[in-house]
């Protein structure tokens, strides 16, 4: 019997802005039922809560995220096991995450830190740090160059990614340009 749930998701956000605080909430579901395979599995559940605070010479941020059911918690690059064993996506899982930014000199010192705690029976925790800094080069483009880590515990296989690649390590290094519109 075909379920016209299948593949159905849907989410949503609240914000929150006064003076320099940001708060905003998120929630996602998604149903990763197989409609033409008859695969009915549970559903993947995702709520995140982030802020942050721009006190002007620093800007703190914050985010605090449970992810919890089958796909909610995908692996950037499943399929590159460079740690020898081929990793497990994790199906409970919490996610805290710090950071700052500063401007410094002609630029912007930016630092994260964000632990995974994985609650399955596998324990694949994580743990990542980056730095990074954008060099202004005039109100809307500049250089940056970032360096991240990734320590993963008991065969956990998270990666160092960017915004065009899944990553193949625990540690990556970038440099570009950016430009806004």
């Amino acid at each position: 019997m075909r379920s016209p749930s299948a593949g159905r998701q849907f989410g949503g956000a609240l914000d929150y802005a006064q003076g320099a605080l940001r708060v905003r909430l998120a929630y996602n579901s998604k149903n990763t039922d197989v409609a033409a395979t008859g695969v009915n599995r549970d559903l993947g559940r995702n709520v995140l809560l982030g802020a942050n605070y721009d006190f002007k010479w620093i800007k703190l941020y914050g985010a605090f995220g449970v992810d919890k059911g089958f796909n909610s918690a995908t692996l950037g690059n499943a399929n590159n096991p460079y740690g020898g064993v081929k990793p497990t996506p994790s199906t409970d899982g919490r996610e805290i995450l710090l950071g700052f930014s500063a401007p410094v000199g002609p630029g912007t010192l930016m630092f994260s830190t964000q632990h995974k705690d994985d609650r399955t029976h596998f324990n694949q925790d994580a743990h990542e740090w980056g730095i990074g800094y954008l060099y202004a080069l005039s109100k809307r483009s500049g250089v940056y160059a970032a360096y991240a880590h990734i320590h993963n515990k008991n065969g956990a296989g998270y990666t160092v990614a960017n915004n065009t690649e899944p990553g193949t390590g625990n540690t990556g290094f970038n440099l570009g340009i950016r430009q806004t519109f």
